[in-house]
């Protein structure tokens, strides 16, 4: 089977199965918005957002180094698998320990039992990493996203079971950990690796080697991403970091997650041609128009729909969430732009060139969001901060990708040319049509807008794209029938 058939037949399959699971957790999530008040998700999200920066360091790069890694696979697995199992016990340890702290950030003692519980899926999390890295390597995608797909709906089925039982905010905290467990053990199911109870210095060093520049990615990019969501929690309290949390589900769900299955599919696919230089320039160049096709009119259609999305999915008591949800799905657009950049840099072994940009990139992004959150003291226009940051951010990058592989940045132009037009095509003729049905009821605008959205996104695309639409649609039918 070719390369692009390959590539596609995957991100059919993890973007459906993982979207599938995410789904679900978006209709937990719709009832629970419903028995639950904004100070409940917001407690849950603090404590998140003080984990992710323990998340940052997961497994310290090793399963992208597992990825990369070709010499001595099983003597390699099993080293990496002691040492995401060791990671995880210190980074537990570490929780345990900084817990009692977290009362003087948070102001409510809640936070301490909260951390220690969900502080288990680390090391949950850590006896699955292995496994999860194998299953990228293998290209087993059909198998990768079901772990998440059995986690979700778990997760989903006992945080509703204990809402309505009473539990309030141990309803998400339970359902957490229960799903990380799901998911660990679907993991060992899937993928029949066992680990040897032997360490391999040599094959520790190798995967160091590599997965240091991973991790310092890995961290800058946390804190960079939460940024903003880390100056409204800690300047604005749990009740808008609630609104927050709520509003980020529903791009998250659709953009950020297609970004995640992008990078686990195109980074095991780019390795297999990272020494034909032609094959991945013309891979990378094509990907990252087919990533423009599909995130432009993700990201502008949740920003048009978002008040009807929002009150009909989560209810009046969200309205404030609406502008939120508006600016993170631009931002998941733009976020989505220059992704498959850094998938391509690690193909070829400089994560490194990554993880410098991002210390460049540091030093606009921080003083943006802090500037904004701190003269507002509004949660949308902290996160607008970070959406101008980003903007930045995708010029730097898709330049930087350039000049590695050694082509004109006017290439972009048509990668990218196409869906801006259809976008904004899409944009001035939904705006229209509601202006025209000011006053109906919030479902029929939103069917309508829809309806709409999709209907000029892809005649005009269609019409500009027609030759790479024909052939991306052959290739995907191809993929899915498993042409080879």
């Amino acid at each position: 089977m070719q390369f692009a058939q390959r590539t596609v037949r995957g991100v059919v399959w993890a973007y459906v199965v993982f979207l599938g699971g995410r789904l679900f957790t978006m209709v937990s999530t719709a009832v629970l918005a419903r028995l639950l008040v904004p100070e409940d998700f917001g407690l849950v999200g603090f404590a998140l957002l003080l984990l992710t920066f323990f998340e940052a360091t997961r497994d310290f790069g090793i399963s992208d180094a597992l990825i990369y890694n070709t010499e001595r696979e099983e003597d390699t697995a099993t080293t990496a698998f002691w040492v995401n199992a060791l990671i995880g016990v210190v980074q537990y340890a570490l929780i345990l320990l900084l817990a009692p702290w977290s009362v003087s950030i948070v102001g409510d003692v809640r936070i301490i039992p909260i951390l220690q519980v969900i502080g288990v899926t680390f090391l949950l999390n850590a006896l699955g990493n292995t496994h999860d890295g194998l299953l990228q390597k293998e290209l087993q995608f059909n198998k990768r996203y079901l772990p998440e797909l059995f986690s979700a709906l778990i997760k989903g089925v006992l945080a509703i079971a204990l809402a309505f039982a009473g539990y309030g905010v141990w309803s998400l905290v339970w359902s957490h950990v229960i799903g990380a467990a799901v998911r660990m053990v679907s993991k060992w199911w899937l993928m029949p690796f066992r680990p040897q109870f032997a360490f391999y210095m040599d094959r520790a060093r190798a995967l160091w080697n590599y997965g240091v520049y991973v991790l310092a990615f890995s961290v800058f990019t946390i804190l960079l991403d939460q940024a903003d969501q880390a100056i409204i929690g800690f300047l604005l309290g749990t009740a808008q970091l609630g609104y927050y949390t709520v509003a980020v589900k529903i791009p998250e769900m659709v953009i950020a997650n297609f970004n995640l299955v992008l990078t686990r599919v195109l980074f095991p696919m780019y390795s297999k041609i990272k020494d034909d230089d032609d094959l991945l320039i013309d891979a990378f160049l094509k990907t990252t128009q087919y990533t423009a096709f599909v995130a432009v009119p993700m990201g502008l259609g949740i920003a048009l729909i978002a008040p009807e999305l929002t009150l009909l999915v989560f209810g009046e008591r969200w309205e404030a969430a609406i502008p939120l949800m508006q600016v993170l799905a631009l931002l998941g657009t733009v976020t989505a732009l220059p992704w498959t950049a850094g998938d391509m840099l690690k193909a070829k072994g400089r994560p490194d060139i990554s993880t410098k940009l991002l210390f460049v990139e540091a030093l606009y992004t921080f003083p943006i969001i802090i500037y904004l959150g701190f003269t507002t003291h509004q949660a949308v226009w902290t996160s607008f901060g970070n959406l101008l940051a980003m903007c930045i951010t995708v010029v730097l990058r898709l330049a930087v990708a350039a000049r590695f592989l050694k082509i004109s940045i006017w290439r972009y132009i048509p990668v990218f040319a196409s869906s801006f037009v259809a976008g904004v095509a899409m944009v001035v003729m939904v705006l229209g049509a509601k202006q025209l049905v000011t006053g109906a009821a919030p479902i029929l605008i939103l069917i309508n807008s829809i309806g709409l959205g999709a209907l000029v996104y892809g005649g005009v695309l269609y019409a500009l794209e027609r030759k790479n639409l024909q052939n991306a649609r052959s290739l995907f039918l191809s993929s899915v029938r498993g042409d080879d």
